[in-house]
C-alpha cells in the first residue's frame, strides 16, 4: 500500500519528513522531563536526584530557562552557549539541507557488449510495412544503348535481372550500400518487386529526432533519414549505446528571383486576379547569364540554383511580350491571369509554379549538366532544379490566421536547387526501463572521418541504368569496376530514375529519385497535398519557417518533404544482435545554497572534533577525568557533600569523598535527600526508599 501525494518533490517531502521528526524528537524530550517532574516525589534517594537531574540538565528546559550562568567563568558560559546553538543548527540542517536534492541525469556505467533483439514498432509505420523475407533485389538495364549489359552480367546473362554475386558482395562488403535499404512496402511480381506507391504516414508535422520501423528520422533543421533495423538491449535500468548509420538527407539551396505574387481576396471562395510585381528580379537582371556549374562531387548548389533564378526571370519576360529590364522598375506590377502560368494564388507550389525546370529539360534549362545521353558515373551528380512559391503572408497589416475581405496578400518566388547527400552519422541512443520506440532518445552528429565511397564503373549512359553506389571496405579502392573517392559525404550520381522520375523495381536505390520527381516533378495523386491548402497547420508551419528565414525556410519546406517521401519509402535492413552497452544509474544533484547551515555546523564540528580527538589521543585528556567530573558533578554526591567540588581543601567525610561511584552508590546513593522548594506541587509523599548502609568498604 502507497500513499500519493500531489505536488511535492522527493526533497520536499524528506524536509517535511525531517522537520517532523525534528519537532518530536525536541518536543518529547521536553514533554517527558515536565512528566518526569510532575510524577518524581520530593523525597528521593541521592542516586535518584543524580539521574533526575542529569536528564533535566541535558535537555532544552536548561536552554529555555538559561539556569545557573550568572557567576559562571567565560569558557563556561562559552561553552554552554555553543552546545545548544550548536543543537539548533543541527535541528536547521535536518530540515533544509534535504531542499537541494534534485533527481540527477542518469550516469552512465562502463561499456560492454550485451546481447539486443528486435523491437516491433507499433505505430502505423510500424504496422504498414511489408515482410521482409519476401523482398528481391534485382535490375534492368536499356532506354538509350542497344543491348546493354549491366555491370556484373555477361552476353549470356544479359536477359536475368538478379544482381551478379560480385556486384553485391562489393556493396554489401559495408552496412551503408544500396543491399542495406528495402522498400517500404512493396507488390510481388514473381521475379521482381516494385515500390507501392501511397503513403504510410506522413510525418511533416513532426518535430525532433525519433525511431520507426527501419529507421530514424530527423525532422529539424536538417532534416533526413538513417537506415537501421532497431534491436534494443534488455537491461532493467535503461541504457545508452552509439551506432554508425547509413543516413540519406536532402540538400537544397534557393535564391529569391526578387519577385512576388500580389492579390487581393474579394470573398471567401477565391481571387478574380492577381499580378506579378517586380521586387528587383527584372530592372536587376544581369546582361549575362551565370556560367553552367561545373559538375563533380564537389558541387556548390547555390550556383546551380542562382543560374536557375536567372533563367526563371529571363523566360518570364519573354512570356511578357518579350519585354527587357529597361521597361520595368521597382514595384512595377504585371496582372495575370490562370491561363498565364499553373500558379494557384494562396497555394504553396510544390512543383514549378510556371514551367517545369528539372534536370530533364533542354541544354538551355539550369540544371541540366548532364542528359540521359552521357555516361553514367559517380562525377555526374543528380541536382533538380525548380520554382517554389512561399505562403501567403498578408501585407495589410492583418492577422495571416484570419482572412478577410478586400485583404491583400503577398507570395515570394524563389528558384531552388538539390541533390541527395550521403553520410555516414553517430546516433546516440538512450532508453529507459522501457522497451518501446517511441521511448528512444537520440542525437546524432556527423562522422568527419573519410570513407571509401564507390558507384559502379561503366561505359552505359545514364538513361540505361541507375549505378549502384555506397560506402565499401577499402580492399575495393583499386577495384576497375568501380570509380572511388575518398570523403565524409556521397553526393547520389544521376541515373535513369532521374530522367524517367520513378523508382526503379528492386531498386530501393532510386526512391531519393523519386522523392525529387515528386517535389519538381510531376505530383501525383498518391503524394499528400503539401501546400497546406486544406491543412492549416502545415501552412502555419510552413510560414513560420519563411519567418525566421525566407531563403533557408524555403529551402527547408523542400527537405522536409523530400524526407516525409523517403519516410513512407524505405526501410533499413542493417541489424546488429549485439551493442556495446553503458547501463544508465541513477543519480541526484544539489543546490549548494541549501547546504550553508550544515557548512556553518561543520565549521564549528571540525575543529572541535580535531581539538578533542587530540587531546584525548595524547593524553592531554583522560578518559578517567571524564569519568570523575560527571561523578562529582552529580546532583546526589553534591547534596551530601561528597564531592570534590568544594571551596576548601578540607572535607568532612574525605573518606566517602574519595569513593568510586560504584561504591559511592552502594554505600550512601540510597540516602532519603528531600527537595524543599517553595514551587512544590502539593502531593501525597511516598517513602520509599530502602535503609542505607554507612559502611565505607575497606
Amino acid at each position: 500500500m502507497a500513499i500519493i501525494i500531489p505536488k511535492l518533490t522527493v526533497a520536499q517531502a524528506a524536509t517535511i519528513i525531517n522537520a517532523i521528526i525534528t519537532f518530536l524528537q525536541y518536543s518529547i524530550s521536553l514533554i517527558l522531563i515536565a512528566l518526569l517532574l510532575y510524577f518524581i516525589p520530593t523525597f528521593n534517594s541521592a542516586n535518584s536526584w543524580s539521574v533526575a537531574a542529569r536528564q533535566v540538565h541535558t535537555s532544552f528546559w536548561s536552554a529555555i530557562f538559561r539556569t545557573t550562568r550568572t557567576h559562571a567563568s567565560a569558557r563556561v558560559k562559552f561553552f554552554s552557549k555553543l552546545s545548544p546553538i550548536s543543537a539548533l543548527l543541527v535541528a536547521i540542517c535536518g530540515i533544509v539541507t534535504p531542499l537541494g536534492l534534485r533527481q540527477g541525469s542518469p550516469t552512465r556505467s562502463h561499456f560492454r557488449t550485451t546481447d539486443a533483439s528486435f523491437v516491433k514498432d507499433t505505430s502505423p509505420l510500424g504496422l504498414a510495412t511489408s515482410p521482409r523475407q519476401g523482398f528481391k533485389f534485382s535490375r534492368s538495364c536499356g532506354g538509350i544503348s542497344r543491348n546493354p549489359i549491366c555491370p556484373g552480367n555477361t552476353p549470356e546473362t544479359i536477359n536475368r535481372t538478379e544482381i551478379p554475386p560480385s556486384v553485391f558482395e562489393k556493396f554489401s562488403s559495408t552496412p551503408h550500400g544500396p543491399f542495406n535499404m528495402e522498400f517500404r512496402r512493396y507488390f510481388d511480381e514473381g521475379n521482381k518487386v516494385s515500390a507501392e506507391a501511397g503513403v504510410v504516414q506522413s510525418v511533416i508535422l513532426q518535430e525532433g529526432i525519433f525511431a520507426v520501423e527501419g529507421m530514424v528520422i530527423d525532422m529539424t533543421e536538417t532534416p533526413g533519414i538513417g537506415l537501421i533495423n532497431h534491436t534494443i538491449p534488455g537491461l532493467e535500468k535503461g541504457a545508452t549505446w552509439s551506432q554508425d548509420v547509413f543516413w540519406l538527407e536532402p540538400a537544397t539551396t534557393c535564391v529569391d528571383t526578387n519577385l512576388t505574387i500580389d492579390y487581393i481576396r474579394r470573398d471567401e471562395f477565391g481571387i478574380e486576379e492577381f499580378n506579378l510585381t517586380d521586387r528587383g528580379g527584372f530592372v536587376n537582371l544581369p546582361t549575362e547569364p551565370p556560367v553552367l556549374p561545373q559538375g563533380g562531387q564537389h558541387i556548390n548548389l547555390w550556383e546551380y540554383a542562382y543560374r536557375a533564378a536567372f533563367l526563371v526571370n529571363n523566360l518570364t519576360m519573354m512570356r511578357f511580350n518579350n519585354m527587357s529590364r529597361n521597361d520595368s522598375h521597382v514595384g512595377k506590377t504585371y496582372l495575370l491571369n490562370m491561363s498565364m502560368t499553373t500558379f494557384i494564388p494562396g497555394d504553396i507550389s510544390i512543383g514549378n509554379p510556371s514551367f517545369n525546370l528539372s534536370t530533364t529539360d533542354s541544354p538551355e534549362t539550369p540544371c541540366a549538366t548532364f542528359s540521359e545521353i552521357d555516361n553514367a558515373n559517380i562525377s555526374t551528380v543528380a541536382v533538380w532544379c525548380g520554382g517554389v512559391t512561399g505562403p501567403a503572408r498578408r501585407t495589410d497589416g492583418g492577422d495571416e490566421r484570419l482572412p478577410s475581405i478586400n485583404s491583400t496578400w503577398s507570395q515570394t518566388i524563389h528558384v531552388c536547387a538539390s541533390a541527395t547527400r550521403a553520410s555516414i552519422q553517430t546516433l546516440t541512443f538512450t532508453l529507459n526501463s522501457t522497451r518501446e520506440l517511441s521511448d528512444l532518445q537520440i542525437t546524432r552528429k556527423a562522422n568527419n572521418t573519410p570513407i571509401l565511397w564507390a558507384a559502379e564503373k561503366t561505359n552505359l549512359k545514364i538513361g540505361d541504368l541507375d549505378l549502384f553506389w555506397g560506402h565499401v571496405a577499402d580492399k575495393y579502392e583499386s577495384d576497375p569496376s568501380l570509380s572511388t573517392l575518398r570523403s565524409n559525404v556521397l553526393y547520389v550520381p544521376a541515373g535513369d530514375a532521374d530522367i524517367s522520375g520513378g523508382v526503379a523495381a528492386g531498386e530501393p536505390s532510386t526512391v531519393p529519385a523519386g522523392g525529387w520527381n515528386s517535389i519538381y516533378g510531376f505530383p501525383t495523386d498518391f503524394i499528400p497535398d503539401y501546400s497546406g491548402k486544406n491543412n492549416f497547420a502545415l501552412l502555419a508551419k510552413w510560414q513560420s519557417l519563411l519567418d525566421k528565414d525566407p531563403e533557408n525556410g524555403t529551402a527547408q519546406i523542400r527537405n522536409l518533404i523530400w524526407t516525409d517521401f523517403a519516410v513512407n519509402s524505405l526501410v533499413g535492413t542493417t541489424t546488429y544482435p549485439t551493442l556495446l552497452v553503458a547501463s544508465l544509474e541513477p543519480s541526484v544533484t544539489y543546490d549548494l545554497r541549501f547546504g550553508i547551515p550544515l557548512l556553518i555546523l561543520l565549521i564549528i564540528w571540525v575543529p572541535a572534533f580535531i581539538a578533542s580527538t587530540f587531546l584525548l589521543v595524547f593524553g592531554f585528556l583522560r578518559i578517567a577525568y571524564i569519568r570523575d567530573f560527571l561523578d562529582h558533578t552529580a546532583a546526589g554526591r553534591l547534596s551530601l557533600g561528597h564531592s570534590v567540588l568544594s571551596p576548601t581543601d578540607t572535607h568532612e567525610n574525605s573518606n566517602l569523598v574519595h569513593l568510586n561511584e560504584k561504591d559511592w552508590q552502594k554505600v550512601v546513593g540510597n540516602t532519603i535527600v528531600p527537595f524543599r522548594s517553595v514551587n512544590n506541587i502539593p502531593k501525597k509523599e511516598e517513602a520509599y526508599a530502602e535503609p542505607h548502609s554507612s559502611e565505607i568498604p575497606e
